[in-house]
């Protein structure tokens, strides 16, 4: 990243790299910041670790940036702190866009009760109901439970439009057999879900039956390698000369993007750089498109549809199409009521329409 954005230019110089290694020992953490500050550095890449990055944002003694690759969580309150593992309420929100758009407008929301899951569904909620759509109830459920079926009969009762499922893989696993065994998917009722229904092993695990048509959102689009993720592997594999092992270094990289950018838009000092980065929006990394808002990292993300273990993109204002098929005879009489309705037996992903001909 250093190589491809830190350059010299125009009357900026080249930016510098210092690197402070605690040895693995937390503890070491804040005596490295403050050599950090002390060299008069504009910003700072990790810490790693969640309690490090509380520790060192704490000490600070001044708002000196830091932006961790890998900290799970952000100390709360902490001005000018950010991380590219952390909340990002933005799988939340474009699902509420999509709902809403698609003429969905009323939702039932169920997830454990998990710091993850909760902050997923609140999302959805306040983007759900602000562009006037409707939760009809919320569900929490214990953390590690196995059985829903309390509950989904409760969603049938409802009958929302969109039942939403911001749930972690091992749920998924759980919940997903469960919806289509207690009938929801007879009814009309289209599922959202998080990242945890895109896990390419979970899904290789569970029926097709259970997963296809739930609609998700991710910050890597359907049709292939984004153009910053390609670039990335380049320079990577070019510095390196060695195949990217994991998707790990991905994320160091679009930690000193960040920096980098924000000091390419003219900051001079630490103050400069923290205005700069709550103003970065569409900036194009190696983890997807990002922007800063209320000061938290967060990527643009994509609607996709889940079909036979495959994710495809989702048309503007299109629904999960229902599988329908010939209405089951009376078991009295064997015999199809006149006038009786195909039956619903569960989703597939929405088609494209084609284009129209030339001239029509």
């Amino acid at each position: 990243a250093l190589e491809q954005f830190g350059q010299a230019e125009g009357n900026r110089a080249a930016t510098e790299l210092v690197i402070q290694d605690n040895g693995g020992v937390v503890g070491n953490a804040p005596r490295l910041l403050a050599a950090l500050e002390s060299s008069s550095a504009l910003g700072v890449i990790g810490p790693l670790q969640d309690g490090a990055l509380a520790d060192v944002a704490s000490r600070r003694q001044g708002l000196l940036a830091m932006i961790s690759p890998t900290a799970p969580i952000v100390p709360e309150g902490a001005e000018g702190v950010y991380s590219l593992a952390g909340d990002d309420p933005g799988a939340s929100q474009a699902l509420a866009h999509y709902a809403m758009d698609s003429d969905l407008q009323t939702a039932v929301v169920m997830y454990p009760e998990s710091r993850d899951a909760t902050l997923e569904a609140r999302s959805f909620v306040e983007a759900f109901e602000s562009l006037g759509g409707s939760v009809l109830r919320e569900f929490v459920y214990p953390a590690g439970a196995t059985f829903f079926g309390e509950q989904l009969q409760e969603v049938d009762s409802l009958r929302p439009a969109a039942l939403v499922l911001p749930l972690p893989v091992r749920d998924v696993e759980l919940m997903a057999p469960q919806v289509t065994f207690y009938g929801l998917d007879s009814l009309e009722i289209r599922v959202l879900g998080t990242a945890g229904w895109t896990d390419e092993e979970m899904l290789a695990r569970v029926a097709t039956r259970h997963t296809n048509g739930v609609v998700s959102a991710s910050p890597q689009p359907p049709d292939g390698e984004p153009e910053g993720y390609r670039r990335f592997v380049d320079a990577y594999e070019a510095y390196h000369q060695r195949t990217l092992p994991s998707a790990v270094p991905a994320l160091g990289y679009d930690a000193a993007a960040l920096l980098l950018e924000g000091i390419r838009m003219g900051a001079n000092t630490p103050s400069q750089l923290l205005t700069n980065l709550e103003n970065i929006s569409g900036l194009s990394g190696a983890t997807g498109v990002f922007s800063v808002e209320d000061g938290r990292v967060v990527r643009e993300h994509f609607v996709i549809c889940l079909q036979d273990r495959r994710v495809q993109a989702v048309p503007d204002r299109a629904r999960a199409e229902p599988i329908l098929l010939p209405p089951l005879p009376d078991p009295e009489t064997d015999s199809i009521p006149e006038g009786a309705p195909d039956r619903i037996v569960g989703f597939r992903c929405p088609s494209f329409s084609p284009p129209a001909p030339p001239g029509r």
